[in-house]
């Protein structure tokens, strides 16, 4: 059994830098996947999706991209020197028309960026993508370790749960049996009467098909593939033939454990849609 919710990252080098991968997983009934990358790795996109797919059935699925190190090569700062002089020389000009004293320095008046460029080497992801693959299968594999991690829990606690609502609906059939037998005995057993009112109160198949779904919930999550629908799918069933008992049962001790039952149910609809 794994957990929706789940965590992992990896940084790595990739060509001449180092990339950075984090990947999120939350609760989703399908897969769907969100990619936060940086605009000039968008070539990236396709072959990602594809990937993350491969890996998660279902969830939402975030993965988020951040050059520690640029891929292709460190930031280059190239000066335009004859663009300085011009302004320096304009600005004397200006000074000396104006009477205005002081150094004509261009750098006060329009600032560094003027007259320096940073420049990003490029170059296409996808010739580095055996290397960024790598990286987010590692983040991944990171991510459903901690899904199985919480996942593990989450099946202890499922099965905690079930003995308890088996419990319950052990003590529900004991009680019921024991009623219909007091009742029988004190307005007569083959009275028309009594064999109808009994018949209004009988849940006994109720808690037949209940019995059966505890089993089929427990052998379900014994199994070893995604169940998650199939759980939720048996609780909703659960929570019908409880609420069915509860409604014909005409008794404040089955009412108490109907009341138990249904609050475990909760709990385990909870933990089945994550």
């Amino acid at each position: 059994m794994h957990s929706m919710t789940g965590y992992g990252a990896a940084a790595g080098k990739v060509g001449r830098g180092r990339l950075y991968v984090e990947i999120k997983t939350v609760n989703h009934r399908y897969c769907e996947i969100s990619l936060k990358l940086p605009p000039r790795m968008g070539a990236l996109e396709g072959p990602l999706r594809e990937c993350l797919k491969d890996r998660f059935q279902r969830g939402r699925v975030e993965c988020y991209f951040r050059e520690l190190e640029p891929v292709f090569g460190k930031t280059e700062l190239t000066l335009d020197l004859d663009l300085a002089l011009g302004y320096q020389k304009a600005l004397g000009k200006l000074q000396k028309a104006l009477r205005i004293k002081g150094p004509a320095d261009p750098l006060q008046v329009t600032g560094l960026d003027h007259f320096v460029r940073a420049h990003e080497p490029e170059g296409d992801y996808l010739t580095v993508w055996s290397a960024i693959r790598r990286l987010v299968e590692k983040a991944a594999r990171n991510t459903q370790a901690m899904r199985t991690k919480e996942g593990s829990h989450l099946l202890r606690d499922q099965k905690k749960r079930l003995k308890q609502l088996a419990g319950f609906l052990q003590r529900m059939e004991r009680r019921f049996y024991a009623n219909r037998k007091n009742y029988r005995q004190n307005h007569g057993a083959d009275h028309a009467e009594t064999n109808e009112a009994l018949d209004k109160m009988d849940i006994a198949e109720e808690l037949t098909r209940l019995q059966s779904h505890t089993q089929q919930y427990a052998h379900t999550l014994a199994g070893r593939d995604p169940a998650g629908r199939k759980l939720d799918f048996l609780i909703q069933e659960m929570h019908r033939e409880i609420n069915t008992v509860g409604a014909k049962a005409a008794d404040t001790k089955i009412s108490s454990h109907v009341v138990e039952a249904k609050s475990l149910l909760e709990s385990l609809r909870e933990q089945v849609q994550n």
